[in-house]
């Protein structure tokens, strides 16, 4: 490498609001030559992330959480691009009886595994908020995690081979309902919380917990080599952020045809930035996943936010 060279910094990433201003160079890197790989499916991205071909990746906290406390050699800083509430994402067939949460007690539930983040905030919010316990129901995954993990007493988690999406089986009766982080593309489903908008919202009200699913995560080597890749990453991914959420108050931005509206009320619920990176501000939500990851068996041991992320410098302007 010359002088004048920087490395490289190689960055996996969904292709979302958030991301897309790295994807697209409106935002750059002072001192690295920031590569940035958009994945449709983002993970498809924390794969190749795993087996080595990015530097850093958006990637699954509850994959990140496991890894982490076996001290696999990874490390994250406090960047969350993925951020969803998951009572949206209970799904049971048009023409179930169920209406409630207590109502799934005894129910087979289809989830895409024990280590993905979206079923980690489900299993956890039905727990805190409706009293349903995750041994209390029976939990079905089409595949093995990839990590061996000791899941807590009671809990009944079997391994279920079958064709087409979990929506799919569902409908076809396999399952009584389904925790998945997208909606699916079949018809015939319905949200188990038939307002789920409100329901979320006084969630949010109450508990100040926007769930986060994704944090930026670097192989520890690459820090080792370049620890201040960390903070300029964290300031190029907070500008890309703040310029969406700019494009997001341009009316004309969207081709939604109420999104003014839209963004009002998110406004009035959620106040300006919803989205915020770094530690300050984001200190309930992480300890709410890392205890949901310990009492679900993720963790191999217990760990601290301190632990689990890079230091940084958090101007939030």
């Amino acid at each position: 490498m010359s002088e004048n060279q920087h490395p490289i910094l190689s960055l996996a990433a969904g292709y979302h609001l958030r991301s897309r201003p790295l994807c697209d160079g409106r935002v750059t890197m002072k001192n690295f030559e920031l590569k940035t790989v958009p994945f449709e499916n983002d993970g498809e991205g924390h794969e190749q992330f795993l087996e080595g071909k990015y530097d850093t990746s958006e990637f699954s906290l509850a994959n990140y959480c496991a890894l982490k406390s076996r001290g696999r050699p990874y490390m994250a800083i406090p960047v969350f691009l993925n951020r969803k509430f998951r009572h949206s994402y209970i799904f049971v067939p048009d023409g179930s009886p169920l209406k409630e949460p207590a109502e799934l007690r005894g129910k087979k539930i289809g989830i895409v595994g024990w280590l993905n983040t979206a079923g980690l905030w489900a299993r956890g919010v039905l727990s805190d908020e409706y009293g349903v316990r995750a041994n209390e129901i029976h939990w079905i995954a089409p595949r093995k995690a990839k990590i061996d993990l000791d899941l807590p007493a009671g809990i009944r988690l079997d391994v279920v081979p079958g064709e087409g999406s979990l929506a799919g089986r569902m409908l076809k009766g396999e399952f009584d309902a389904i925790i998945v982080p997208d909606f699916p593309e079949e018809k015939g489903w319905r949200r188990l919380f038939t307002d789920s908008k409100a329901v979320e919202q006084e969630y949010f009200r109450r508990t100040r917990i926007f769930p986060t699913s994704h944090a930026i995560t670097f192989h520890s080597s690459y820090l080792e080599k370049y620890p201040a890749a960390a903070q300029e990453m964290f300031d190029a991914c907070l500008e890309a952020k703040n310029l969406t959420l700019r494009d997001d108050a341009d009316a004309t931005y969207s081709n939604f045809a109420w999104n003014r509206q839209v963004w009002e009320e998110q406004q009035a619920v959620m106040g300006p930035d919803p989205w915020k990176f770094g530690i300050k501000g984001n200190e309930k939500v992480l300890e709410t996943l890392i205890r949901y990851a310990d009492e679900q068996g993720l963790m191999a041991k217990k760990m601290t936010i301190a632990e689990m992320f890079v230091q940084i410098d958090e101007p939030q302007s």
